[in-house]
């Protein structure tokens, strides 16, 4: 019984989210030219960009509506610049709020590196979860490559006050279940692994995840027919100049081995004595190689037939519920060629490291930061570009599981709206 008002109340969520677009439908018109494009009648409070791209501004709702026309349309930064199809496509989590707009200049400071010969067939995808007026006005000023701007419309700032964001009604995180059954909070008969009732702002990032890899593969019009990988990066992401020269020699290693991802790492100190030619092939680690994941069409489809271990696996992270996936679900376990030396760092936070910005809050001085990173490069740039790659170890096929569940995932609602994003 309980579970079957848990599947309606996700049935008239997603009724809602059908309501939202017949809301557009209704707030577009034909062009009087005859051309078939669409007018957008703007939302009160609303921002119009030339591009065709809207700031969501006023309440929730008209947020929400707004995100959806920016996904229905798609709006794409510089496409008269640089026309043609994306042979590189590079796709940003960003969390938005203070510090993304700084964080995002350093990424793009980064990217800009590989030259106007690579950023030139560049699609930048910035997946975002809040509107940011800080982010957009650093995304207005690439001007090196296409940069196409989406919204994870199930976010918190889309839905403070009800699920997927937190509902009152829902049960405290540390309730035990026989008080909550008692008190007839929402969720009461599914607390997590650990005893514990779920904390929106943890299961976001799982949520975020899963949703931009089905809207990539699948809605992006710029992507469809794109037959390479796909890098996927976090905020607060930076990488070194010969990024892509390293991706396309572990590409064509990755063939030789019969790997499925490739992983151009994520540290915010590489080891000096790191060797910039070795690579290695191993199992996939969660906390290794997420940072920077490069998945390729035929990886995606072979991960969607594991949909249900994914979205029903107690664990708010989605990089171990995707470790249990590849020990538990996949014909053969998801083999990965990383770089001994990675060629995407992670802000560091601390100052003793040479940072202020971190992945995640303010960034007070930006230009303290990317002298810091500028550093790096330079104390690296003799060992950069190297001619081939030298597999320095490989380890033979391994089902690895995560060593615990981290639970904050035993919501049912979580369960049926993470499996709802392969029906959208």
């Amino acid at each position: 019984m309980r579970l079957t008002l848990h599947k309606k109340k996700i049935a008239v969520l997603l009724l809602l989210l059908g309501m939202g677009f017949c809301a557009w439908l209704l707030l577009t018109s034909s062009s009087p030219d005859g051309s078939g494009s669409l007018h957008v009648t703007s939302l009160p409070g609303e921002i119009k960009y030339p591009s065709g791209f809207e700031l969501p501004r006023g309440t929730p709702l008209q947020k929400r509506l707004s995100a959806y026309r920016n996904n229905l349309r798609q709006p794409v930064f510089n496409a008269e610049r640089f026309q043609g199809r994306p042979e590189l496509v590079v796709v940003v989590q960003v969390r938005g709020g203070r510090g993304s707009g700084s964080r995002l200049r350093l990424l793009a400071e980064s990217l800009q590196a590989a030259g106007p010969g690579a950023t030139g067939r560049l699609l930048l995808v910035l997946s975002m979860e809040r509107p940011c007026p800080e982010a957009t006005e650093a995304m207005q000023s690439i001007d090196f490559c296409r940069v196409l701007p989406i919204y994870f419309p199930y976010s918190l700032n889309f839905y403070p006050d009800e699920f997927p964001g937190s509902d009152p009604a829902d049960c405290p995180r540390d309730m035990p279940k026989e008080s909550a059954i008692l008190k007839g909070c929402t969720n009461a008969q599914y607390p997590d692994s650990h005893g514990h009732y779920r904390e929106a702002a943890f299961t976001q990032d799982k949520h975020h995840w899963w949703w931009k890899l089905h809207f990539t593969w699948e809605k992006l019009r710029e992507v469809s027919g794109h037959s390479g990988h796909i890098i996927f990066l976090e905020e607060g992401s930076y990488l070194l100049p010969d990024w892509l020269h390293v991706l396309r020699l572990m590409e064509k290693q990755c063939q030789e081995e019969g790997c499925h991802l490739l992983s151009l790492g994520g540290l915010s100190a590489p080891e000096p004595s790191s060797d910039p030619q070795h690579v290695e092939v191993s199992g996939f680690v969660a906390p290794r190689h997420r940072t920077a994941i490069v998945m390729s069409r035929q990886q995606y489809y072979q991960l969607m037939g594991c949909l249900g271990e994914f979205c029903t696996y107690d664990d708010y992270n989605w990089d171990w519920s995707l470790q249990h996936v590849s020990a538990t679900c996949l014909a053969h376990p998801l083999k990965v060629l990383s770089a001994r030396l990675p060629r995407v760092l992670s802000l560091p936070a601390k100052a003793e490291e040479g940072g202020m910005c971190g992945q995640t809050g303010p960034c007070p001085n930006m230009d303290a930061a990317s002298q810091a990173l500028r550093g790096k490069v330079r104390e690296l740039s003799g060992r950069l570009f190297p001619k081939t790659l030298t597999v320095s170890a490989r380890q033979q096929e391994v089902r690895n599981p995560p060593p615990t569940k981290n639970g904050g995932w035993g919501d049912i609602r979580d369960h049926t709206l993470c499996q709802s994003y392969a029906r959208l």
